[in-house]
């Protein structure tokens, strides 16, 4: 995931680079953040008598000359927790600077009320460090919501929260720095730091679920709009003639593709509720009425993200969350739009459907407060 000509400092910019490729040589990295080797090698050092990165063994040699040592970050000099709030449990995942999980739950969330959930935080957070036999260096949250300066929660719905100093609280709680963002957003952060996207610029995620949103990473940053607000792309019109949302949007994506859309639709065809799982089954899912629903959700899926492709040429774009096993399902109707969308100069662009779990989500989280490790510490 290229960083260079980021805001980040010099020291910053090298752990993320290692975070992101693996082990790198001094030269490597040189060129790749587009730095001197004085400058590197001046840039490195506190970073390895802080702990943080060490010294590799070489590869082993494959011409004449000296080995070259490399450099990576050591997995065990930080811990992170990584929270995913939903409207009745919390996904809490404990992990190293490279994202390796070292503990993990699930505990239902019992009372949506911001204290009650800040406590909760805090005993998830105690129970994973005992567990894993380490401190935690940082928090990082997300929630399906408009989040500010990465400390406040605007609105939540789900949560029925309204100006929520989160971040604030919940390093109250639990003396850690903690910091929030939209979930789809840290996800997005995660998959091109640690998954998919990496090395992928520009890199796109999409997530189709609950709810509908995009997370977008150029250069290493995910954008977040002059507001806060880049990627709210599911009220966007996709299905001329599809049935309204919930605030009156005819054809949007939420209304169509979403999970409540496709339920709603599914139930009226059925005169019956119908849950996503069981229309995808054995017993349902070649009904002409429920095959309908779900290719013209897959195809609306695909006007969405060929549009977005058409705006941006992503390198890589990841569709995923708790409906791409609709898409996968109706994959033929997804591409059918998107190949629609493009240009007819412009080549096919590279389309992934990831599995959804709700902990890979928390994981996105975490990567947040690894961001924010290696934008805070000061490595000089």
């Amino acid at each position: 995931m290229p960083v260079s000509g980021s805001r980040r400092s010099p020291g910053s910019q090298v752990l993320v680079a290692l975070v992101a490729a693996g082990p790198l040589s001094r030269a490597e990295l040189g060129r790749r953040l587009g730095m001197s080797p004085p400058t590197v090698t001046r840039v490195v050092r506190p970073l390895l008598r802080s702990g943080a990165v060490a010294e590799r063994p070489p590869r082993e040699r494959s011409g004449p000359g000296r080995p070259t040592r490399r450099l990576a970050v050591v997995e065990g000099s930080a811990a992170f927790l990584g929270v995913k709030l939903t409207e009745n449990r919390l996904y809490a995942v404990l992990t190293d600077p490279l994202g390796t999980v070292l503990a993990q739950e699930d505990p239902p969330l019992e009372c949506t009320e911001a204290e009650a959930v800040v406590a909760l935080i805090a005993t998830v957070m105690a129970r994973l460090s005992r567990r894993a036999g380490r401190a935690v260096d940082g928090i990082g949250i997300s929630l399906g919501g408009a989040v500010v300066d990465h400390r406040l929660v605007k609105v939540a719905t789900f949560l029925g929260w309204r100006e929520v100093a989160l971040a604030d609280l919940v390093s109250a709680a639990t003396g850690a720095p903690c910091t929030v963002a939209n979930d789809v957003r840290a996800f997005a952060y995660a998959e091109a730091l640690f998954g998919a996207g990496r090395d992928k610029d520009p890199f796109a995620l999409v997530t189709v679920g609950a709810g509908i949103g995009c997370g977008i990473v150029v250069g290493g940053e995910v954008v977040p709009g002059a507001r806060g607000a880049a990627g709210s792309v599911g009220h966007l019109p996709v299905a001329e003639g599809g049935p309204a949302c919930e605030v009156g949007h005819a054809g949007c994506a939420r209304a169509v593709a979403s999970t409540s859309g496709i339920r709603a639709a599914l139930t009226q065809r059925l005169g019956r509720e119908v849950g996503l799982a069981e229309a995808l089954g054995p017993g349902l899912r070649d009904l002409p009425e429920v095959r309908d629903v779900l290719r013209r959700a897959a195809g609306a899926t695909g006007v969405l993200v060929g549009t977005l492709i058409a705006f941006l040429e992503p390198e890589l774009t990841v569709v995923s969350g708790e409906g791409v096993g609709v898409i996968a399902a109706h994959r033929d109707a997804f591409d059918e739009e998107v190949a629609r969308l493009r240009h007819w100069a412009a080549s096919p662009a590279p389309i992934v459907l990831r599995p959804f779990e709700f902990d890979e989500w928390a994981r996105g989280a975490a990567a947040l407060a690894v961001k924010r490790w290696t934008e805070t510490v000061d490595w000089h």
